[in-house]
């Protein structure tokens, strides 16, 4: 089980790290950096064009993903279920919870 200090470190961990990551979020979709697949450049570096909107389509849903857990754990912070384990229901340690605010999953488990 966790300690009231433990829990309140891990809660402001949360929390920062989910106002960090909307904050990434909102200057991405403010951002037109990103270069049209449909302007008309080399074959190369359209590829690469492509490619690289590829990447960075996967780097904004692992993000939301993530955002989606760490709001997730802040909910179960309030409700006061935080930090058991989905699949056994023993307490999630410490340490990983530190590492992962948003884990679910104690590490017998995860594995």
């Amino acid at each position: 089980m966790l300690e009231v200090d433990q829990l309140i470190e891990l809660e402001i961990r949360a929390r920062e790290e989910l106002e960090r990551l909307r904050e990434e979020a909102r200057k991405d979709e403010a951002d037109p950096a990103a270069v049209a697949v449909d302007v008309a450049i080399g074959r190369l570096s359209r590829l690469d064009s492509m490619q690289m909107e590829e990447v960075r389509k996967d780097a904004c849903r692992r993000r939301n993903e993530r955002i989606h857990l760490l709001q997730q754990a802040v909910n179960n912070m309030d409700e006061g279920s935080y930090g058991q384990c989905g699949g056994c229901g023993e307490w999630i340690a410490y340490k990983r919870l530190e590492q992962s605010p948003e884990a679910t999953l104690c590490g017998s488990c995860a594995r």
